[in-house]
């Protein structure tokens, strides 16, 4: 049994891969500099504010050293915006001219200035909390420079576009609708609260951020308020309960649990909506009164009720959830997580000062900060007064009483379920074969495990059993027990235990983690060898997937089946279907798409009738008689090279030999794949790839700075025309020397700048140089320093 994190938590908890994830590295301060012609700027960004339409300012910007032409900048915000300040708060739109136009795959950034936060980390520590329970942005920090002038310290946090919901979601086609409510009907409260069928009664309440969507939205109002009990139709409540306990346990009131707003809502391809948290610069007590109700003391936002508005009606999201027993007891085990986790155990403390260790220099450089660097200290701990009854809680201050609060109410203070072990069998678990699990408790009236077979599948809840017939011992011993039937995907899981008071999950974050129990797939004779599985918009032949025959006699192959996860989606090889030895077959969607890209190759068969998951999935092969062949599981992220995911790059073994159920196995080829033909020897981002012997391929010096000379010569007898490129760690080309002459007496020099091919300077990094000719390739690291 393994204990996994979903999807969404693996990209927040700390593998490294590609360079992408580097902008929002907490440890790293970043640095923009805008320049407008305009030197009245801050008044036209006034003007443009005012004027409500979002329209902005065009300029150039420089983001760590790496130029960026005609970029748009519009300040935003609600109450952190006002035209006397010097730093209001900013979004800028990268791609505003130039399509595509992004720094590490982000295309707009979105920069807070601080605003009634003194100790400045609020809303880092806050969506570094977030994203332990669900969707959520990454968050650091930027300074920002105008016209060469330094405007301050802002906080960066990823802005929840098709970039987001690709990263956790693993596709981007749903419905994206922030709650960003302008005024109108239903007082202009983004509160879920149904305003009729007609979608127009929504619009001044909510942004519609996807091309589509209204229905949906009007459809979650209808079933949330007056049809409750389908509720989970067509929201992800677990999800919403992580949501709503994550705000009341941090008082993070300027959210749906007290101001209607501040959050986005995403229908995901299980047609479920997931709130996902947004603006939460004001965690942490600072939003310390309701719409029309006098501030609260720090005894009242230290005591502020876990079941806050759950009798009033325009708060549906809390009164219609948490009025449910099951789904209130659910919310409450969330709530002791948090509380556990985080904050009994004082690690929001010293991560609070952690994080102030950071920007402690680049705060004092601020002359444009809304406190004084004294309040920046001394606010972790205690309240910072201002004018009247103006105050900002401690962080300490609050959460400490909070913690002894939360845990003597009455709603905390009862015993809950004990999961004592949890084991399966038997060891080694086969395809359509049978798994148990068992679970020994105590305390627990009722025990459920919740199981899928991907992330792309919504956990179904079976009841186990104290009987003495699931493998479970004696019958009310409190050891319970399943049987599961398996198919050729591994079974996630978690447990749910449950009595009249209270319940407990295992692992404590599910449905968010869970656990596994792997089931082995078994290896042929027929290797799927290449997968295209979602191609560039440039370039698209559609899905295909390649086979190769790596033994020494030729394979029949008629009556052999090719299926992803779906077993309805089948293709049936034809008769008469023969691979020869080390040859190779493809697999293709569309065929006549297929052979129009690439009228070279002929060695392939289709239609296939499906595509595949642009998330990752299984994909198998079947041999006539239905024994499993060969299956690979790939997916989009984690170890897997994420190069393929649409830009027009194939996922490729890196050798036909190797365990393809492995991530390190495969790498992302060069260009869009060699369909039919033996692999193109693509960048692999895990380890140096292997220099051909007909080459001798150097580059001095390296590390480098500003210059390198690239040196090679061809040993052989030949006379070929080269094209050396220089890759990025993602698969991209940087640059490309083409049609270069060469001879076996010559020793070839090409000298590279440190610029891409438009001459703009390149960032700091490792990069591959990659060199062809004829037949004859090879590749080496170099290191650009600066």
């Amino acid at each position: 049994m393994k204990n996994w994190m979903g999807i969404a938590a693996l990209l927040l908890i700390g593998y490294i891969t590609l360079a992408a994830q580097d902008f929002y590295n907490i440890n790293t301060i970043n640095t923009i500099e805008i320049t407008f012609t305009e030197a009245n700027w801050d008044q036209i960004l006034d003007n443009l504010y005012a004027a409500g339409n979002e329209e902005r300012l065009v300029g150039s910007a420089v983001i760590n050293g790496v130029a960026f032409d005609s970029v748009g900048v519009r300040y935003k915000g609600n109450s952190s915006y006002s035209p006397q300040n010097i730093k209001n708060p900013l979004n800028i739109k990268l791609d505003q001219v130039i399509d595509d136009q992004t720094y590490e795959g982000y295309g707009t950034l979105k920069l807070a200035n601080g605003f009634k936060d003194p100790t400045f980390i609020r809303e880092t520590l806050g969506y570094e909390i977030a994203a332990k329970y669900g969707p959520a942005s990454k968050a650091n920090y930027i300074n920002v420079y105008v016209n060469n002038e330094l405007i301050g310290l802002y906080t960066s946090v990823q802005s929840v576009d098709k970039h987001f919901c690709r990263s956790f979601f693993a596709e981007d086609e749903g419905t994206l609708i922030k709650g960003n409510p302008v005024g109108g009907p239903g007082g202009g409260a983004a509160n879920i609260c149904y305003l009729g069928s007609d979608s127009t009664a929504y619009y001044t309440s909510y942004e519609l951020k996807s091309d589509f969507g209204w229905q949906d939205l009007v459809d979650l109002c209808y079933t949330l308020n007056l049809n409750t009990s389908n509720i989970e139709d067509i929201l992800d409540v677990d999800r919403v309960l992580w949501f709503l306990a994550f705000h009341n346990t941090l008082v993070s009131n300027d959210s749906p649990i007290m101001a209607p707003h501040n959050f986005y809502l995403y229908m995901d391809d299980k047609d479920q909506f997931n709130y996902i948290y947004w603006d939460l610069n004001m965690t942490f007590g600072t939003f310390n009164g309701g719409p029309g109700s006098p501030p609260m003391s720090v005894t009242q936002l230290q005591h502020f009720d876990p079941f806050y508005n759950i009798n009033n009606d325009n708060y549906p999201i809390v009164s219609k959830l948490l009025s449910v027993p099951e789904y209130q007891k659910i919310y409450i085990a969330h709530m002791k997580t948090i509380l556990e986790e985080n904050f009994a155990n004082g690690w929001y403390e010293t991560r609070a000062l952690e994080l102030q260790n950071i920007i402690d220099a680049s705060v004092q450089a601020d002359q444009n900060k809304f406190y004084t660097y004294g309040d920046f200290i001394n606010n972790i701990h205690n309240s910072i007064y201002g004018s009247g009854p103006s105050f900002t809680i401690g962080i300490t201050e609050l959460m400490e009483e909070r913690v002894n609060f939360l845990n003597n109410h009455s709603s905390f203070n009862v015993i809950e379920p004990d999961i004592i072990d949890i084991s399966s069998s038997p060891d080694i678990i086969e395809p359509n074969s049978v798994a148990w699990v068992t679970v020994e408790t105590e305390n627990t009236n009722s025990l459920k495990i919740g199981i899928r077979q991907n992330e792309q599948e919504v956990f179904q809840k079976l009841e186990m059993y104290d009987d003495g017939n699931h493998n479970d011992v004696l019958a009310g011993d409190g050891i319970f027990g399943i049987q599961l039937d398996t198919a050729y995907n591994d079974i996630q899981y978690y447990i749910y235990a449950e009595n009249d008071d209270a319940v407990k999950f295992a692992p404590q974050r599910a449905e968010y983690e869970y656990y596994t129990l792997d089931v082995i797939t078994e290896t042929g004779n027929i290797v799927i060898n290449e997968i295209n599985y979602h191609s560039s918009d440039n370039f698209n032949p559609e899905d295909w997937i390649e086979l190769y025959n790596p033994n020494t006699e030729e394979m029949n192959l008629s009556g052999w089946e090719f299926k992803d996860e779906d077993d309805l989606h089948v293709f049936s090889i034809p008769e008469n279907t023969f691979l020869a030895a080390d040859d190779y077959l493809v697999l293709c969607k569309d065929s006549a798409l297929f052979s129009s890209l690439f009228p070279s190759v002929t060695n392939f068969i289709g239609d296939l009738g499906f595509g595949l998951s642009g998330g990752g999935e299984p994909v198998r092969l079947f041999d006539a008689e239905g024994t499993l062949i060969d299956s690979v599981n790939y997916d989009d992220e984690g170890e897997w090279p994420t190069l393929p995911d649409g830009n027009g790059n194939t996922l490729e073994l890196i050798d036909a030999s190797l365990d393809n159920s492995l991530a390190a196995s495969w790498q992302a080829s060069i260009d869009f794949g060699t369909p039919g033909q033996p692999n193109s020897s693509g960048v692999s981002v895990q380890e140096d790839i292997i220099i051909s012997p007909d080459f001798d391929l150097s580059n001095y010096p390296n590390p480098f700075n500003p210059t390198t000379t690239i040196s090679f010569n061809l040993s052989n007898e030949q006379n070929e025309q080269v094209e050396l490129v220089i890759y990025n760690l993602k698969g991209q080309q940087v640059k490309t020397f083409s049609n270069l002459p060469i001879s076996q007496s010559t020793n070839q020099q090409i000298v590279w700048n440190g610029t891409d091919q438009t001459g703009k300077p390149v960032s700091s990094g490792v990069y591959f140089v990659r060199i062809k000719a004829g037949n004859h390739s090879a590749s080496n690291k170099i290191l650009l320093l600066k």
